[in-house]
């Protein structure tokens, strides 16, 4: 016995024939009938006495009748009880982010978000947090702008910066206010590792003016500013770092024309908003006021 009978007797019983009956759950007459004769072989009762021209119900069809009704409002219960679960939606907002929350002072801003939702934050490289909000596992990342100018985003700039390029302090170059990308393409660059975004703008960059980078090596930010002071090569940064990693030896240039370096928060277009990522987003907005 399933729900599928018990719906088919149901309508048989409510309408005024079976091809009534049919029409209304959208199958033939044949199909509801055999989904009857499948109900009465399951339960050893005939539910209705057909030897008169109008089918109508027996005795056992009157008490199923009344049971097939109970059991049909309770079953109906249940999916919408379901369904209202199933559409509320879930109060955790799921955000991946570069490791530079720290960087940017944006933890305790985050932190102060006292809405209904519950944040989780998860550290993570660019790759994994585009394949993470593409297949669901984020609800919104915080990553450089320049991963997420594609169109398919909406964006709201939490922290701006760009990159500069920092030189040992008795370079050549080091009195100028600012040097071209053809300039620095020219010179030794240690740059910061493959996997991460900074690289990846820095040899955007490159490539859209056509210049064929000098690259020594690749390494980690502490690595680079100790190399660089060291008279080892020049390299491409942002403007942050500076702040967080000084050192006596090296003198910073800005870029010209600048090239930005923005961390905002990003979130899919076409993606479901629920109820506390949107207290979210408003809450963003007024922290960090959209210009």
């Amino acid at each position: 016995m399933d729900f599928d009978q018990i719906r088919c007797f149901e309508a048989a019983v409510r309408e005024p024939t079976f091809m009534d009956a049919a029409a209304a759950l959208h199958i033939t007459q044949s199909s509801l009938s055999k989904q009857i004769r499948k109900l009465e072989n399951e339960i050893s009762l005939s539910l209705f006495d057909r030897s008169r021209r109008k089918a109508s119900l027996t005795p056992a069809g009157q008490v199923f009748y009344k049971e097939a009704l109970d059991l049909l409002s309770q079953y109906d219960h249940m999916l919408e009880a379901m369904s209202a679960i199933r559409d509320v939606p879930s109060q955790t907002i799921r955000i991946g982010a570069l490791p530079i929350l720290t960087q940017y002072d944006l933890t305790h801003s985050l932190k102060g978000f006292k809405g209904d939702g519950r944040i989780m934050l998860e550290e993570g490289e660019e790759q994994e947090l585009l394949d993470g909000i593409e297949h669901g596992t984020y609800d919104m990342i915080i990553a450089r702008d320049h991963l997420v100018r594609d169109g398919s985003f909406e964006t709201y700039v939490l922290a701006r910066d760009d990159l500069v390029v920092i030189l040992p302090s008795g370079h050549p170059l080091a009195k100028a206010p600012s040097l071209s990308m053809e300039t620095v393409a020219r010179e030794p660059l240690i740059l910061m590792k493959a996997y991460t975004s900074i690289y990846h703008l820095c040899m955007e960059s490159f490539a859209r003016q056509g210049l064929e980078p000098n690259i020594l090596r690749t390494a980690r930010l502490e690595t680079i500013i100790s190399a660089v002071a060291e008279g080892e090569g020049l390299s491409l940064i942002p403007k942050s770092n500076l702040g967080l990693f000084r050192h006596d030896g090296i003198t910073a240039a800005a870029l010209c024309p600048l090239i930005p370096l923005n961390v905002v928060l990003a979130k899919k277009k076409n993606s479901r908003t629920s109820r506390a990522q949107a207290e979210f987003l408003q809450y963003i907005q007024r922290i960090f006021p959209q210009s």
